[in-house]
């Protein structure tokens, strides 16, 4: 699949998130140098207490960056992505215990890492879906509505989604519907106990179904199944021996008769 065209518009909007999700992280940033490094000076840290909540935000911005990277080229490693929240929720906690046991100081000081988190995790998804897109390796979801109406079915379906990679949700739910018309056929023409009743060559393309395999291939009367059926190829002429009539040379003899074999 082609890579995916940005229009003007897009660029213009990509630029727009970009620097709104710098500006949020800066300001994140800026706020919480001082509450944490306070901390750190309680806590023993000396000198180093100037440089400790630099290192951690740096941290954080390495981190998410080398798994957006990484997520583009379709190797992604999650263990950075967990290590650069799991550092995140410290500062989160950092900043919170400078203001415990305050609980709307320690809310405020929340709020903007969790945009930042939710601006960087929309960011993340959106190179995976243009990563998967443009390798042609994108699974399409189930719908939603259909697993609250039909969760049973639903699950069967998801599952045989997963399990032979069928990446088109159209396609799923076209191969599901031939799958339940022979069915209704089957029990149509053979009654209650057509699962019984049916010979083994009309419940095979039930069967292969479930393999993700389209009934179009193998239900009996379908053109492919017609075409695998036939022999490829000219037909061996049968070797039989007849009688014909022919017309002698002129040397034969009169008299002589005028049939002979050939085959």
């Amino acid at each position: 699949m082609a890579a995916m065209q940005l229009t003007r518009t897009h660029r213009i909007l990509i630029g727009l998130v970009v620097a709104g999700a710098v500006l949020i992280a800066a300001i994140g940033f800026a706020g919480s140098y001082a509450a944490v490094r306070e901390l750190a000076e309680k806590k023993g840290f000396g000198d180093f207490s100037l440089v400790f909540p630099i290192g951690i935000d740096a941290g954080i911005c390495v981190l998410l960056a080398l798994d957006l990277l990484l997520t583009w080229l379709r190797i992604p490693f999650p263990l950075l992505r967990q290590t650069a929240w799991l550092l995140t929720a410290a500062t989160i906690a950092f900043n919170g215990a400078a203001a415990w046991p305050d609980p709307l100081g320690v809310g405020m000081h929340a709020v903007i890492p969790v945009l930042f988190v939710v601006a960087v995790e929309a960011a993340r998804h959106a190179v995976g879906r243009i990563a998967d897109i443009t390798a042609d390796k994108h699974m399409e979801g189930v719908r939603l509505t259909r697993w609250l109406l039909s969760p049973v079915p639903t699950f069967r379906l998801w599952r045989r989604m997963k399990l032979w990679e069928l990446r088109s949700y159209d396609q799923v739910i076209k191969l599901e519907q031939d799958r339940l018309i022979y069915q209704a056929r089957l029990q149509a023409r053979f009654g209650r106990n057509w699962r019984r009743k049916s010979p083994v060559e009309a419940l095979m393309p039930l069967r292969l179904a479930k393999y993700g395999v389209p009934l179009a291939d193998t239900a009996l009367g379908s053109p492919a199944a017609a075409r695998r059926a036939t022999p490829a190829g000219p037909q061996p002429r049968s070797s039989c021996m007849c009688w014909t009539r022919t017309t002698r040379p002129s040397w034969r003899q009169p008299g002589a008769p005028s049939g002979s074999w050939r085959s």
